[in-house]
């Protein structure tokens, strides 16, 4: 299978799996795996996306999708693309915790954050370190482990100003908070952080910049409306609408 091959091979399967058709994204990703013969990264490439196809058709029954990213990740290694590795292993650890073992996914993922580590790529350590605290946050009993690990990843990525990934872990935080009835904690934190955005928001120079950062902060301003209406605040839930829909 050459380059022009498995390109369209690759594109059309993504149409199917857009459209939710797992099945025939499935039959056409094995005929492609049959036809890459010695070429390593096509077959991670493949196996990667039959794995994606198999949690589409069978959502908690995980054994496929496992097993098949499992043999993407082998030869990842033997590759030795680092990279890719770490996010299939974040992929991997959802996968496991989705099947209900949460050991293995934290197993994983600080194995990922070693990959990152020494590939001194702070964003990826982050975005793990953020996958983790979301999977440890669905059980009540690592409330407090799953907020200081947010804690650290907001600390963190504020010095390297890495925004996305600062107020994804601020978003989760405050949704966590506001879970486990802790609303004063929740609408403290939402409130210094819309403050923040704001400030951060008026430091930018370039149209392109403001706007950017515009589209991370949404998310931000959804939860704090959503916060206020829970507080029966009626007029600060209509001052954020507002606001917002004035800086987009």
């Amino acid at each position: 299978m050459d380059k022009s091959e498995y390109d369209a091979g690759m594109k059309q399967v993504e149409k199917l799996l857009n459209k939710e058709k797992y099945l025939d994204a499935l039959t056409t990703l094995k005929g492609m795996l049959e036809k890459a013969a010695d070429n390593k990264e096509y077959k991670a490439d493949i196996l990667s996306k039959i794995s994606e196809a198999y949690y589409g058709k069978e959502g908690v029954k995980t054994e496929n999708a496992i097993s098949n990213l499992i043999e993407s990740l082998k030869i990842r290694t033997e590759l030795e693309q680092p990279e890719i590795l770490a996010l299939e292993m974040m992929n991997l650890a959802y996968l496991q915790d989705e099947a209900g073992s949460l050991e293995n996914a934290e197993k994983t993922l600080k194995e990922a954050m070693e990959v990152a580590d020494q590939l001194e790529d702070v964003s990826l350590t982050l975005s793990l370190k953020n996958a983790l605290a979301d999977i440890l946050s669905e059980d009540k009993k690592n409330t407090e482990e799953a907020t200081k690990i947010y804690k650290e990843i907001m600390n963190e990525s504020e010095k390297e100003k890495i925004w996305e990934i600062y107020y994804e872990a601020c978003v989760s935080l405050i949704k966590l908070l506001r879970d486990r009835d802790n609303m004063e904690e929740a609408n403290k934190l939402s409130n210094e952080n819309i403050e923040k955005a704001e400030a951060t928001l008026n430091s930018f120079k370039t149209k392109k910049d403001k706007e950017e950062f515009k589209d991370i902060i949404s998310y931000l301003y959804d939860v704090s409306i959503d916060l206020a209406m829970e507080n029966e605040d009626i007029g600060r839930a209509r001052d954020l609408a507002e606001k917002f829909k004035g800086e987009k």
